[in-house]
């Protein structure tokens, strides 16, 4: 167990001192706590992905079953998410599409990629961005179709969607720098020292400055509205899903065993700050949303720690 906490106890610490930072006025507030999240999508971690993707895949990575496994998962477990909301909350149209995102979209970067590389190391860095290539596209798309829908704006709402998705994607850092760096891979060329110098430098802070950014950003969440809803919030996004991602990868599509980790551990990620932003952008659930997030981060302290300790044992 000593070992799952030299992993986990330092990657908390981490976001336990950005937390700090933000509460102080030496990040500036608001503007500063956002410069310092752009620094880590921007710059920071397409450097690292990109520095690590640019030496090619390892021989042999065409399983796709841990992409199936997972969002096989991510869609049912949407749809139990949206009938508790209906039958045990009374929740009717587009709060139910919220509150599935609010119990399944993970924080896959700020959290997961810090995670899964200290964890796993750079081979758990294959699977990860097969999941994560994929998380944004459809998870955040399908809470958005479904809230308009709901709204009665179907025609004009799912238009809008497929597009700023596509346009999205495109511009996304971290599916940018992926990409650069296989395709990069496929030349065969040389960095220049100097500027491979750079990405190092980049991308060795990418770890730090992601979890304290994460950490920075928790001071703009406050635990308010229906705390037994966002509890059961809690419970689905970090028992139940990872349950489900497990199930399926090992039982069902057979995963690669280091594949079926990091898609347990991801799925057992707090929710991202992409459920509360949907829920502000629609002007409900915010409350809700903001505290399954706060509470959840604190909360996978402990769920994640049995995970890797379980997979380690294994």
């Amino acid at each position: 167990m000593s070992a799952v906490a030299d992993i986990v106890l330092p990657v908390f610490i981490l976001i336990g001192i950005g937390y700090a930072l933000g509460r102080s006025p030496l990040l500036g507030g608001d503007a500063g706590i956002r410069a310092l999240t752009n620094f880590v999508f921007y710059a920071a971690i397409p450097a690292l992905l990109f520095r690590l993707f640019a030496r090619g895949l390892p021989e042999g990575v065409t399983d796709w079953s841990i992409v199936f496994a997972y969002y096989t998962a991510a869609f049912s477990h949407f749809a139990l998410t949206m009938a508790i909301g209906r039958t045990v909350f009374g929740h009717r149209g587009a709060t139910l599409g919220l509150m599935g995102m609010s119990a399944g979209f993970s924080n896959t970067v700020l959290l997961g990629l810090p995670l899964v590389l200290t964890g796993f190391g750079e081979p758990g860095m294959v699977p990860l961005m097969m999941i994560v290539s994929f998380h944004p596209m459809l998870l955040i798309t399908l809470p958005t179709i479904v809230v308009e829908v709901m709204r009665g704006e179907p025609g004009q709402g799912i238009g809008r969607i497929a597009l700023s998705t596509v346009n999205s994607l495109l511009r996304h850092p971290v599916i940018l720098g992926l990409l650069a760096g296989l395709l990069f891979a496929q030349t065969g060329l040389q960095l220049p020292a100097i500027l491979d110098r750079v990405i190092d430098l980049l991308s060795q802070a990418a770890t730090p400055a992601a979890l304290c950014a994460l950490g920075a950003s928790l001071t703009q969440f406050r635990i308010a509205g229906d705390l037994k809803e966002s509890l059961t919030l809690v419970v689905l996004k970090l028992v139940a899903l990872p349950a489900m991602v497990w199930v399926l990868a090992t039982f069902v599509f057979r995963a690669d065993p280091l594949a079926a980790h990091v898609g347990t551990v991801i799925a057992a990620m707090p929710a991202g700050v992409n459920a509360f932003l949907l829920a502000r952008y629609y002007g409900t659930y915010t409350q809700r949303s903001a505290s399954a997030i706060l509470i959840g981060t604190a909360c996978s302290l402990v769920t994640v720690s049995v995970l890797i300790a379980l997979f380690r044992t294994a």
